[in-house]
């Protein structure tokens, strides 16, 4: 949705939305990251 917005607005949607495509991986990876480690801490420490 914010491609369009931006265009309409006349911002580059392509330099405006790889920031949030980042952001949203580094958070998909954290997620990711502490869900296996909560799964394999479960048994031992928590």
């Amino acid at each position: 949705m914010l491609p369009f917005v931006l265009r309409k607005v006349g911002f580059d949607p392509a330099t405006a939305a790889a920031p949030f495509v980042a952001t949203l991986v580094d958070v998909t990876g954290l997620v990711i990251y502490f869900t296996v480690a909560l799964i394999f801490l479960k048994g031992t420490l928590l």
